[in-house]
């Protein structure tokens, strides 16, 4: 990274921990700003978060989802101290982040492309008129559209604007009764911690179900140009909830697929307009090509860039802020290794009990192992993200030697429920 301006300041809009986490101690004390709503600052306790993190000044309370207030502290914040980088920190704060980044003009997405990123429907009519394959789609307001546009076929039906996997349903096949029980469950899905308590505006997609691998592409990416970019091999559960169950990176890909994938991104961002920032571009490997099933502009989660970092000898969140401050950047074109990810998962009901934590951190090419479930705790059965019991993190010379070490050391953990 390159040195800062240690009079300068970093805004974050969203407070993110994980991202917190990994600057500390690498940029100066106290140089960032996080920008939060009100509501997830007392649902989340972050009243006292400035006392967790050195680099962490100060929590400012200012509505920015789906609103703007927050570009009303534009002024004030970079009056009171230079602003070097205006940071995305969550899903919900990427239009915030990019309308923020243009009144100090300092680099970023873009308002437009950030509000294509934040809603499907509007991606999906950039994407098409860019020449970028989408599947056939439709916005829908209840289940009789659902119906019309699946007729009895396998559908998919989602939020336009949500994240997290958060409502996503898979229906085989759709009749009245199906299509009536989709909506009611992707209308009423609810984040509690991650939104506002006021009303917000939802929309909803019905998509034609896609068969082929899934993939993620990892883009950095300064004014439309690509700096850096990562191939991500995904797997999801079976079933209705397409919830992510593992991610191997960089994904093992002859050159041509790779280059289909690359060819398929510089469109999308052309298409969107997207000027400096991050992307998480997921799409599905189709007979036909890559075909896009959607994108977003921030940092993805599923510890996602932890294994960048690993794979590629990067610090892909501090290269970030560099980047969106305009500074230059150095970044690897291969890998030194592989790395993967595999969520843990247990069985439907209350845990009774957690083992083999110790011995999974001694096995081979292990990085992390995190369970994030306690005796007493009630499990669900997975429906979106917030759902997973705990991750492994581990590397490899090639691809086969880390999905071979990352099984082994979920194969060690035990998650007793009954």
């Amino acid at each position: 990274m390159t040195a800062p301006d240690t009079d300068a300041q970093v805004l974050f809009v969203g407070y993110n921990a994980a991202y917190l986490r990994a600057i500390d101690g690498r940029i100066p004390g106290g140089s960032v700003v996080v920008i939060e709503e009100p509501d997830i600052i007392r649902k989340r306790e972050l009243r006292d978060a400035a006392a967790r993190f050195d680099c962490l000044d100060r929590i400012v309370p200012a509505r920015y989802q789906q609103s703007a207030e927050a570009l009303d502290l534009a002024v004030e914040l970079s009056a009171a101290r230079p602003v070097a980088a205006v940071v995305p920190a969550l899903e919900y704060a990427v239009p915030a982040a990019a309308a923020l980044a243009a009144k100090l003009g300092l680099p970023g997405a873009g308002e437009r492309a950030a509000q294509a990123l934040r809603d499907k429907v509007r991606l999906r009519e950039a994407a098409a008129a860019g020449g970028v394959r989408n599947p056939r789609w439709r916005e829908v307001h209840g289940p009789e559209d659902i119906l019309g546009f699946a007729g009895t076929g396998p559908v998919v039906v989602k939020p336009a604007n949500r994240q997290a996997s958060v409502g996503v349903q898979l229906l085989d096949s759709v009749d009245a009764t199906t299509a009536a029980q989709a909506w009611e469950r992707t209308s009423s899905a609810a984040e509690y911690e991650q939104v506002p308590d006021r009303p917000l505006q939802w929309r909803f997609l019905a998509e034609e179900r896609l068969e082929g691998p899934e993939f993620s592409v990892e883009a950095l990416v300064r004014e439309g140009e690509v700096v850096f970019e990562n191939i991500t091999a995904k797997t999801v559960i079976p079933g209705p909830y397409p919830v992510e169950l593992g991610h191997l990176l960089p994904a093992p890909l002859d050159p041509d697929t790779r280059t289909a994938f690359g060819t398929a991104l510089r469109a999308l961002i052309a298409a969107v307009g997207f000027g400096t920032g991050i992307l998480h571009a997921e799409w599905i490997l189709t007979e036909s090509g890559p075909t896009l099933v959607e994108c977003a502009g921030r940092c993805p989660g599923d510890h996602l860039i932890d294994l960048v970092d690993l794979a590629y000898d990067t610090t892909i969140r501090l290269t970030l802020i560099d980047l969106l401050a305009g500074r230059p950047v150095e970044l690897p074109r291969t890998s030194s290794r592989t790395a993967s990810i595999r969520f843990l998962a247990a069985g439907p009901g209350t845990v009774t009990g957690v083992a083999g934590q110790d011995s999974a951190k001694t096995l081979p090419g292990v990085r992390a192992v995190e369970v994030d479930v306690e005796a007493g705790q009630e499990v669900r059965p997975w429906a979106s993200s917030w759902d997973r019991a705990g991750h492994v993190i581990a590397t490899g010379p090639d691809a086969d030697t880390a999905h071979r070490h990352v099984l082994d050391a979920v194969a060690a953990i035990r998650i007793a429920t009954e």
